[in-house]
């Protein structure tokens, strides 16, 4: 546990100090790419937002104006792919939310979803709430408040007050960690579920990974699928059915 937060403590100063390099991306051209939108330079405004993504820097704001123009211009794939983008960076974004349900209404599969468990649901509504950097953060201020607590409750001589530090330094405990579980899950939902958006107008998903094999069942474009293996050039897939095949890995953008 302590090695840990240990890492847990260096994520969160890498997250700082990512933070403050997006602060750096030049103000002027994402200005000039905002412009070129309310002009309805849709082209233009994507070119602008296309340069800022070059420079490795990831922003929700980015891929949310940039989901925009795709599906503005009625380009399903790459629409619900930056919308999921955005998602992943900020998952409580409501403008994001509300756009991907549009654009999930242009897509052809109809395909109807297995119930989720207890857990999935607790997954959904609370640990994948938050990004994994968010509950490390989260961690590492109780952390420091725990400290804090602990040295009030050391030097306090009033009875009252040391048990009121005391048990307020057991619950920061308790809630230190709450988080890092939160996180440690999170971060290990990520690295385990590798989701993919389908890019091909139709892509046929197989029974083995060989182009001979049989067809099983075919996706369209803008449909989000769970990478569940690689060999070779094909993927193995999940759907939301619970429907599993093999697809063609060049008919597939990972999220």
């Amino acid at each position: 546990m302590l090695k840990f937060l240990i890492h847990t403590v260096f994520i969160s100063l890498l997250v700082f100090a990512g933070t403050s390099v997006q602060a750096q991306v030049p103000d002027s051209l994402f200005a000039s790419a905002n412009k070129l939108y309310q002009q309805e330079k849709y082209i233009e405004a994507l070119e602008q937002y296309q340069n800022i993504e070059k420079l490795d820097l990831e922003s929700a704001s980015l891929y949310f104006n940039m989901a925009n123009i795709y599906y503005r211009t009625n380009q399903v794939a790459p629409a619900i792919y930056y919308y999921e983008k955005a998602l992943k960076l900020n998952p409580n974004d409501k403008d994001v939310r509300f756009n991907l349900g549009f654009a999930n209404n242009m897509i052809l599969d109809n395909i109807e979803p297995i119930p989720k468990s207890l857990w999935q649901k607790f997954m959904d509504g609370i640990i994948l709430r938050f990004t994994y950097e968010t509950w490390s953060k989260i961690a590492v201020a109780l952390a420091f408040l725990f400290a804090f607590l602990f040295l009030m409750y050391h030097f306090s001589y009033s009875t009252g007050k040391k048990r009121f530090y005391f048990i307020t330094s057991i619950l920061s405990v308790i809630f230190v960690t709450t988080s890092l579980f939160f996180a440690y899950r999170n971060k290990h939902h990520m690295d385990t579920n590798v989701e993919a958006i389908i890019f091909y107008p139709a892509a046929e998903v197989k029974n083995a990974p060989t182009k001979s094999s049989d067809v099983y069942f075919e996706l369209h474009e803008g449909t989000k699928v769970l990478i569940l293996e690689t060999l070779d050039n094909w993927k193995k897939i999940k759907i939301a059915d619970g429907k599993m095949g093999w697809i063609d890995t060049a008919a597939i953008k990972e999220i």
